[in-house]
């Protein structure tokens, strides 16, 4: 008898050693068993006003949303929770901490378990009237938005005060917003061969979406503009091509990818070297542009007059977020096949479009702002240019074809195509090397072949197909001799900002990009692309 009291003594003194030592056995897996499932409305209202009363009683918390947010991991300002919940904030307290003071430990639990991506996203407001770059953390504390699912955006303040933003309102005061992130996931079996998994508490792994999105590490390569007309190193090969081109001949491509200078040079292609995505700039109407762009109830957008109640909500561009766009290359190659080759790219509405705002109160600047159009579409330089593909024209055809599609979270059809492509030839073995050499410029002496090619074509159900470009390897890169001035960098000592014009007491900085080819339009878009050495 006084053994099997032991026994039961010993079980359950490793029973509550495990319940208390563990957090992954805590509430968090087991909380569901003790209460109904709670509405997800009511949870995001509870974590959204104890994250109000957060960044209103701690500065050090406004600065932590911040600092996390500057980071753009994901290449937005998106701070994912289960990644951060447990960073310390002050005096030994972390997020969670400090949240729980506010709300019920179930009830944030339930709330992780129903969205697991859980993020805090901060706003770029338009007129600089708050952003996660120029958030004041001394003074400046924000309300907390969230939809609801009526697909209503309704706010909080530290008080406990929620109201509504109407769909065609922006806000004009600084807000937070909490909603799932649109660029992680959580890692499932189908996504398990991602690259990068963010490893976050509970065993909850996410990855990312698409590759584009991972900010966690940098390229070399930026394009950030230069305030001078010197050309930069990373650009200096494509402008010595340009010289050699109209010098003797070649194609460009010949000297950045080969060396090949003249006619009769021979070259070993340069596998440093890869084709780049470096701006992007809609076309046609803008306002048709912005409509049809956002036709989709997760899409940003804007309204000239408030929505018909008898419509579905429909949430303003700014708390969206960005447009998602969908790069597909198809790329041919001599085994006779052709590679699609999916990019995906981000982008702000406020680095598309200028928009025409006006507050709902004349008078009022706190009021919110209505967006009544937009005034003109702006040109975006990628922050760091997009890799395509590395074109080895003795493997991959001469041609390559780049479709765009504006992204709907929708199902995919696929359908198959024949097309015609051309191949180079004039390619033989170096011994001395141990690889082949280009024989000649462009073509060289040799013919080129043509083959019948078979390309299985990938389209998303309701996403906005955008039209195709076709690039050739002996396009021009470059179409001048020197940098181009585009604008400027302005800035009062508050805030910078980029613009083709200054006002009185700002100082003014040039900016310069490079002269690319500007033949790549599909009627919708027009972009640029280059080779560059990415290491």
């Amino acid at each position: 008898m006084i053994s099997k009291i032991r026994i039961y003594s010993l079980l359950m003194i490793l029973f509550i050693a495990l319940s208390c030592s563990n957090d992954r056995i805590d509430t968090f897996a087991n909380a569901f068993s003790v209460e109904k499932e709670k509405n997800v409305d009511y949870l995001k209202s509870k974590f959204s006003l104890a994250l109000a009363k957060v960044l209103s009683e701690n500065k050090n918390a406004r600065e932590f949303i911040k600092n996390e947010a500057l980071k753009q991991f994901d290449y937005d300002y998106d701070v994912l929770y289960m990644l951060v919940k447990d960073k310390t904030i002050m005096d030994g307290k972390s997020l969670e901490m400090l949240l729980l003071q506010h709300m019920k430990k179930n009830d944030l639990y339930s709330l992780i378990h129903q969205i697991p991506a859980l993020t805090i996203f901060v706003p770029s407001l338009p007129e600089n009237i708050f952003s996660a770059e120029e958030w004041n953390v001394e003074q400046e504390v924000p309300c907390v938005a969230f939809k609801n699912e009526k697909e209503q955006i309704l706010f909080v303040d530290s008080k406990g005060e929620f109201k509504k933003i109407r769909d065609n309102e922006i806000p004009a005061f600084p807000i937070v917003v909490v909603k799932p992130s649109e660029r992680v996931v959580l890692q499932s079996e189908s996504t398990r061969s991602s690259g990068t998994v963010l490893e976050g508490e509970n065993g909850l792994n996410f990855v990312f979406e698409y590759n584009e999105f991972n900010n966690l590490t940098h390229a070399n390569i930026k394009t950030r503009s230069v305030g001078a007309t010197e050309i930069p190193d990373s650009l200096k090969k494509i402008y010595d091509a340009k010289k050699f081109s109209d010098e003797n001949g070649i194609w460009q491509r010949d000297y950045i990818y080969y060396n090949i200078s003249t006619k009769n040079g021979k070259g070993v292609f340069q596998k440093n070297i890869s084709e780049c995505l470096y701006s992007f700039e809609l076309m046609g109407d803008p306002n048709n542009s912005f409509r049809n762009l956002s036709d989709q109830a997760d899409d940003p957008k804007y309204y000239e007059d408030a929505p018909d109640s008898r419509r579905p909500r429909e949430s303003s561009y700014w708390y969206n977020g960005n447009y998602e766009f969908i790069i597909r290359l198809y790329v041919s190659n001599n085994q006779l096949t052709t590679s699609e080759i999916d990019k995906g790219l981000s982008i702000s509405p406020y680095d598309l479009f200028s928009l025409d705002l006006q507050h709902k109160e004349n008078g009022r600047d706190t009021s919110p702002m209505i967006a009544v159009g937009v005034k003109e579409y702006k040109k975006y330089y990628l922050p760091e240019p997009l890799q395509l593909f590395d074109w080895n024209i003795e493997n991959y055809s001469t041609a390559i074809k780049i479709s765009i599609e504006e992204k709907d979270n929708k199902g995919i059809i696929q359908n198959v195509v024949e097309t015609t492509t051309t191949f180079a030839t004039n390619f033989e073995f170096d011994a001395s090397l141990g690889e082949k050499k280009k024989i000649g410029a462009k073509f060289g002496a040799s013919s080129t072949i043509q083959q019948k090619i078979s390309t299985t074509v990938t389209t998303n159900l309701d996403s906005d197909l955008l039209g195709d470009v076709i690039v050739n390897f002996g396009d021009d890169v470059v179409v001048k001799n020197e940098m181009d001035s585009i604008g400027y960098y302005v800035t009062n000592g508050r805030t910078t900002r980029t613009t083709k014009s200054s006002r009185p007491g700002e100082v003014r900085v040039p900016i310069y990009k490079p002269a690319l080819n500007p033949k790549y339009k599909s009627g919708y878009y027009k972009i640029e692309i280059l080779p560059l050495a990415l290491y």
